[in-house]
C-alpha cells in the first residue's frame, strides 16, 4: 500500500514536468537531448527511492509481526497468572473459613478452661484501665512516670484475647495500687522540671498562642491533691508533666502555701483541693474585679465615668455647703453686723437698707433675696440626681444589648454549650450591676447635698420671718 502511494506521488510529480516539456518550443537538438537526460535521471531516482521505501516497509512489517507475537505471549502469560491467583484466592477463602471455625471452637474451649478466671481477668482489666486513666493526672506520676505506659501495655495485652497476663504483671498492678494509696498520705518535697507559660506569639493564622518554657523547681506535693512551688500551683499532665497554672491564688492561700513549704515538722494548715486540681484551676480563672468591669464594655465605662463625675461634684458641693452653713450659723449669732460673704448676711443687709419700709414690702424684699440665694445653694445638685436616675437605665441598656448578642450567638451556633450561654449572660448583667453600684451611692450623696442646702434655706426663711414680725411690731 505504501509502495502504491509512492508511485502515485512520483507520477504526480513527473506529469507536470512532461507536460511542460511538450509545451516548450523546439529550439535546438541540444536542448531536447538535455531535457531527456534530466527526465531519465528523475525517473531513475524515483525508482531508487521506491525500492528503498519498499524494503523499509517490509522491515517494519516484520518488526510489527514480531512485537505482536511477543504481546500475545505476554497476554497468555497474564491470563494464566490470573487463573493461578484465583485458585490461590479460593484456597485462602476456604482456609479462612476453616480457621475462623477453629478459632471459635478454641475460644469456646478457652472460656471453658478459664471458668471463674475469666471474671477475674475481666476485673483485672477494668482495674488496670481505671488506674491507667487516673495515673495520667495523678501528681504521684511525677515520681513514677513509666507506670501509666506499663498499664497501657497490660490492658492492650488483655484486650487481645490471645495472651493472658502473667502473675508478675498482676503483682505489679497490685504494687502500683498499693503504692498509690501509700503516697496519698505523704507530704513530699522534691526537685522536678515544671512547664509554664513564658509569653505569647502569633501563629500563621494571626492568633495569639501561648509559648511554654521548662525549668527545674523545688516542688512540695501534698498527697495526690495539690502541688505548690513558691507562689505557684502545679497540676500534672501526662504529656508535659508538672504544669504551672497561669494565674495565682489569693494572698490567703499563698500565705498558707509558703508556710507549708518552709515547715519542717509540726502541724501546718493548708487548703486541699479534693478534686485533684480541677477546683483550683477553676478558682484561679475567676475574673478579678477589674476584669469583670471590663466585661461591661463601652456602656460600663460610661456608667463608671458618670459615677466618678457625680462623686466629684457631690463632694465639692457638700464641702461648699458645709462652709456656707457654718458661716450662716455664725452670722445668726450676730444679726446686727451682716456680712455679704454669706447668704444670711446678704438677707440681713436688705433688711438694714430698708428700715422705713412697711411690713408687706419688707416681706417681699426679703423673699426676693432668699429666692436669689436658692440657685446658688442648689447649684449642680440636680445634675447629681440626674446621674442617679440615668446610671441604672444605662445598666439596663447594656444588659439588653448583651442579651441580644447572646441570643444571636445561640441562633448561629446553637445552645449546646451552657458555659458559653452563662458567660454571655454574665457579661450582660455586669452593666446592670455597675448601674446600681453607681446609682445607690449617688442617691445618698444627692440627699446629703440637698439636705444641707435645704437647711440653709430654712435658716434664711426663719430669720426673714422673724425680721418681718419685728417690722410689724415697729409699725403697730
Amino acid at each position: 500500500m505504501r509502495l502504491r502511494m509512492t508511485r502515485n506521488v512520483i507520477a504526480a510529480l513527473v506529469a507536470p514536468l512532461l507536460v511542460a516539456a511538450t509545451m516548450l518550443p523546439t529550439v535546438s537538438m541540444a536542448q531536447s537531448s538535455a531535457s531527456a537526460l534530466d527526465i531519465n535521471r528523475i525517473v531513475s531516482a524515483t525508482r531508487s527511492a521506491a525500492s528503498k521505501d519498499k524494503s523499509t516497509n517490509a522491515s517494519r512489517e516484520q518488526t510489527f509481526k514480531s512485537e505482536r507475537n511477543k504481546q500475545q505471549g505476554r497476554l497468555s502469560s497474564m491470563k494464566n497468572e490470573r487463573a493461578r491467583q484465583e485458585r490461590i484466592s479460593d484456597q485462602l477463602d476456604a482456609q479462612f473459613t476453616v480457621n475462623q471455625t477453629t478459632i471459635e471452637e478454641l475460644q469456646v474451649d478457652l472460656a471453658k478452661e478459664l471458668g471463674d478466671l475469666k471474671e477475674l481477668f475481666g476485673v483485672i482489666q477494668q482495674t488496670a484501665s481505671e488506674a491507667q486513666e487516673d495515673y495520667k493526672t495523678s501528681l504521684i506520676s511525677t515520681h513514677y512516670p513509666e507506670r501509666s505506659e506499663n498499664l497501657r501495655l497490660m490492658v492492650a495485652k488483655m484486650a487481645s484475647l490471645t495472651d493472658l497476663v502473667s502473675i508478675d504483671e498482676i503483682e505489679d498492678l497490685w504494687f502500683q495500687l498499693q503504692n498509690e494509696m501509700n503516697e496519698q498520705s505523704k507530704i513530699v518535697k522534691f526537685t522536678a522540671p515544671v512547664t509554664y507559660v513564658s509569653g505569647q506569639e502569633e501563629n500563621e493564622a494571626g492568633d495569639l498562642i501561648n509559648v511554654f518554657a521548662t525549668e527545674d523547681r523545688e516542688i512540695t506535693r501534698v498527697g495526690i491533691f495539690s502541688a505548690v512551688t513558691g507562689d505557684d500551683i502545679a497540676n500534672y499532665d501526662n504529656e508535659r508533666g508538672l504544669v504551672l497554672l497561669d494565674r495565682k491564688m489569693d494572698s490567703g492561700f499563698i500565705g498558707q502555701s509558703n508556710a507549708l513549704q518552709s515547715s519542717t515538722d509540726g502541724v501546718t494548715s493548708f487548703q486541699l483541693d479534693p478534686t485533684r486540681g480541677a477546683l483550683l484551676s477553676a478558682l484561679v480563672e475567676r475574673p478579678s474585679l477589674w476584669e469583670k468591669v471590663q466585661e461591661g464594655g463601652v456602656v460600663g465605662y460610661v456608667i463608671i465615668s458618670l459615677g466618678i463625675i457625680a462623686l466629684i461634684i457631690a463632694a465639692f458641693r457638700i464641702m461648699v455647703l458645709s462652709g456656707v452653713e457654718s458661716s450662716v450659723k455664725k452670722q445668726a449669732k450676730d444679726l446686727k453686723r451682716p456680712s455679704l460673704k454669706n447668704p444670711l448676711g446678704r438677707v440681713l443687709k436688705i433688711y438694714q437698707d430698708n428700715p422705713s419700709s412697711d411690713p408687706e414690702s419688707m416681706e417681699l424684699k426679703l423673699a426676693e433675696g432668699i429666692l436669689k440665694e436658692g440657685p446658688k445653694l442648689n447649684q449642680w445638685i440636680m445634675f447629681i440626681k440626674i446621674i442617679a436616675v440615668v446610671a441604672p437605665l444605662l445598666g439596663l441598656l447594656g444588659t439588653v444589648t448583651g442579651m441580644i448578642q447572646t441570643f444571636q450567638a445561640i441562633t448561629l451556633f446553637g445552645a449546646g454549650d451552657p458555659q458559653t450561654m452563662a458567660g454571655g449572660i454574665s457579661q450582660a448583667l455586669v452593666t446592670t450591676v455597675l448601674g446600681l453600684v453607681v446609682a445607690i451611692p449617688t442617691v445618698f450623696l444627692h440627699w446629703l447635698a440637698s439636705s444641707r442646702a435645704k437647711r440653709i434655706e430654712e435658716t434664711l426663711e426663719e430669720t426673714a420671718n422673724g425680721l418681718v414680725a419685728e417690722q410689724y411690731q415697729n409699725h403697730s
